[in-house]
């Protein structure tokens, strides 16, 4: 019987050249590989006799983690086996983003999520939601000392990620939310039960009252937008100025979104819940089933709707989020209510009307993910991409900054988007 297991080996994500290895783990060996699978498989006669390490994924699709493919071939008392991993690092200690991340906690985070948090979720989701499809990857182990996780394997089960560039439909959409509400259901319940354990290192999502660190890297996205719009005469007349001026003020309005007033509905937000950081499972007529959350460093005690409006700008076809997105807050709304109720949930539970109100306050979470992030997330371009390539003003990164804003995709997405915005009042002072 042959296996293919996906170990994945986190702790903050960011892109590797398909050109070049050398950003991968050096601790990543052959020993390494081995002990680990001993412990997962309890069996000690275990020997690891080939270990093939390679790039993981195109330009593009992830800017916060070293992703490594890794091919094993082993062996054991009774039979020969081949292994897949998929290995996602931490950044090397001379990585400039290194520092930058070091102030989110996100080094600590996920361990604590896939060691803590996480299981119990599950065993909510399952139990009193009465939800037993998989809610995320399974911990295969966790090591502290190298700030890494293991999975388990996913592919096992025939989960993929939906295409980045061409995003999720209704169908997808109503699927990830119903799983989003039990989530979000779950992580109130779980706090209500254990005070105070999300009271340590959940406080901190992009923007936060105690770092700054993505600073230069929204500024200096925003400034690559503005410098687009010379491109397009229509939107840099109405525009431009709005942008500018947004460059000044991103993280004070970013830092004002995320503040929690009296009476709020809080949870656990995954922080940062775009196409790539969803799996789905599909039918064999090719409709998806079940959704499950991957990647959880920048998850935060927060309002539910960072991760809508995250999500919407993000992750969704652009027509579905421009037509349908109030009709997707209700039925999220309606999930979130049923599912509050499920686990006995004793604090108050929001009203409709209300929880819009709460969605409508934090929709500065639109403005920077639509402007700042999503350019990005689609990019597909032949420049370099990476979090260091958006922090510097170098010509390499100033060729990057400009290419992710003036592809003819993102300026046509433009005269949607920025209006879209502006007609919230996201353009204007705050």
């Amino acid at each position: 019987m042959k296996m293919s297991q996906y170990l994945i080996v986190s702790s903050t994500e960011r892109i590797m050249s398909q050109e070049s290895n050398s950003l991968s783990p050096t601790w990543l060996t052959r020993d390494y590989v081995e002990e680990k699978l001993r412990s997962y498989y309890k069996n000690d006669s275990l020997r690891v006799d080939k270990l093939d390490i390679k790039p993981a994924l195109g330009n593009g699709e992830n800017y916060a983690s070293v992703m490594t493919r890794i091919n094993v071939e082993y062996t054991t008392k009774s039979k020969r086996e081949s292994t897949r991993f998929l290995a996602k690092t931490t950044f090397p200690d001379r990585d400039p983003a290194a520092e930058v991340l070091m102030g989110y906690g996100v080094y600590t985070r996920e361990m604590d999520m896939y060691e803590l948090i996480l299981p119990r979720l599950t065993d909510l989701v399952r139990n009193e939601l009465g939800d037993t499809r998989k809610l995320f990857a399974g911990t295969v182990n966790v090591d502290r000392k190298r700030d890494s996780i293991i999975f388990e394997d996913l592919s096992l089960e025939k989960y993929k990620v939906a295409d980045r560039l061409k995003k999720l439909d209704l169908e997808h959409a109503h699927l990830v939310l119903d799983k989003l509400a039990k989530f979000h259901a779950a992580g109130a319940a779980l706090a209500e039960r254990q005070p105070g354990i999300f009271a340590k290192n959940f406080d901190r999502g992009f923007f936060n009252q105690h770092t700054r660190g993505y600073e230069s890297i929204m500024k200096n996205l925003l400034k690559a937008l503005s410098r687009s719009l010379e491109l397009e005469p229509e939107l840099r007349q109405r525009y431009q100025a709005k942008i500018d001026r947004l460059v000044d003020n991103v993280m004070d309005y970013g830092e004002r979104s995320t503040l929690n007033n009296p009476g709020d509905f809080l949870t656990l937000a995954h922080g940062d819940l775009w196409t790539t950081n969803v799996m789905f499972q599909y039918d064999n007529k090719g409709h998806p089933t079940n959704a499950i959350f991957i990647d959880f460093q920048f998850s935060v005690w927060n309002s539910p709707a960072i991760d809508l409006h995250y999500f919407f700008s993000t992750a969704l076809q652009p027509h579905i989020r421009l037509k349908d997105q109030s009709k997707l807050v209700h039925f999220y709304y309606c999930n979130l209510k049923d599912a509050l109720k499920a686990v006995k949930y004793s604090g108050q539970v929001p009203s409709l009307f209300a929880f819009q109100q709460q969605f409508r306050s934090r929709a500065f979470y639109a403005a920077f993910a639509s402007l700042c992030f999503e350019p990005s997330m689609a990019y597909d371009g032949k420049e370099e991409a990476s979090m260091e390539q958006i922090m510097t003003s170098s010509e390499k990164g100033l060729r990057f900054q400009n290419d992710l804003y003036q592809r003819e995709d993102i300026r046509k997405k433009m005269h949607d988007t920025l209006p879209f915005l502006d007609h919230l009042g996201l353009l204007d002072v705050m």
